[in-house]
């Protein structure tokens, strides 16, 4: 998709301001709109190269940013990726000097690059390169309203401030940058939560399972010493039938003859 979501916040941001473009701005330096109303072509440097091209934008720019600009590059929403560095090796964009960009369309989306139409349709983005090598970008650059454009820095937020070519009036476009700034920020950070999490589903992290050396408990012992008791005595149960009595002997009743008693006689 070429349009980021940066663009359409743009969008919204230039919708809010209810001027159609970007937020009125203070006037631009006086001297500044003087000398781009009277331009020796001459009288500046140049970024890029001015050619016969019909679609061919040219706008004068000023540095205000406070630190030197050592690259300047321009891609259409057509263009996958920014080109080649516009200023020439070992040059450098002063501060508070003014110079003629000249920048040339290499694709207008699927229009025919002579088409007016889709040229000031067209977005157009600047990435900025300064001396600390740290960048910044200018989103949907007017080049086809505007003669005259100061670069400003507001943190690491660059803006511009411009008069329209069409009505005259003086814009900027620090809000709508600083609300594309944000914007970026709560994106990229969706973006990133979003790809961790399809890489996780797609290729789920394998734990090696820990193994655990088993541990042998001895069992407790459940058998239980039986108490020792006394063996029961055993007891004769008394008999129930009578003593037997011995029957009393008769004493004889007469003495004996000697007769036939087998007595003997002492």
């Amino acid at each position: 998709m070429k349009k980021s979501m940066a663009t359409i916040t743009l969008f919204a941001a230039l919708a809010l301001t209810g001027c159609g473009n970007v937020t009125p701005s203070a006037d631009i330096s006086p001297t500044a709109t003087t000398e781009a109303t009277t331009t020796n072509e001459e009288k500046y440097k140049l970024i890029g190269e001015k050619n016969d091209a019909e679609n061919q934008f040219a706008v004068l720019l000023s540095n205000k940013t406070q630190k030197e600009i050592t690259g300047v590059t321009v891609k259409s929403g057509a263009d996958d990726k920014y080109p080649a560095n516009m200023l020439k090796k070992d040059d450098s964009f002063a501060v508070n000097e003014s110079r003629n960009l000249y920048y040339t369309p290499t694709s207008i989306s699927d229009h025919a690059l002579g088409n007016n139409g889709a040229l000031a349709n067209e977005e157009y983005t600047i990435k900025l390169t300064f001396s600390d090598s740290k960048t910044a970008e200018l989103h949907q650059f007017p080049f086809t309203d505007a003669d005259l454009a100061e670069i400003h820095l507001d943190g690491d937020i660059a803006y511009i401030d411009y008069q329209s070519r069409v009505s005259g009036k003086k814009y900027s476009t620090k809000d709508a940058e600083n609300m594309i700034k944000s914007t970026e920020a709560v994106t990229e950070t969706a973006t990133k939560i979003a790809e961790e999490t399809t890489t996780s589903e797609e290729k789920p992290e394998y734990t090696q399972p820990v193994y655990d050396e088993p541990v042998y408990t001895q069992p407790a012992s459940t058998y239980v010493e039986p108490t020792t008791t006394q063996a029961p005595v055993y007891t004769e149960p008394p008999s129930q039938a009578p003593a037997p009595t011995e029957a009393p002997t008769e004493a004889p009743t007469e003495a004996p003859t000697g007769c036939g008693d087998n007595f003997l006689f002492n």
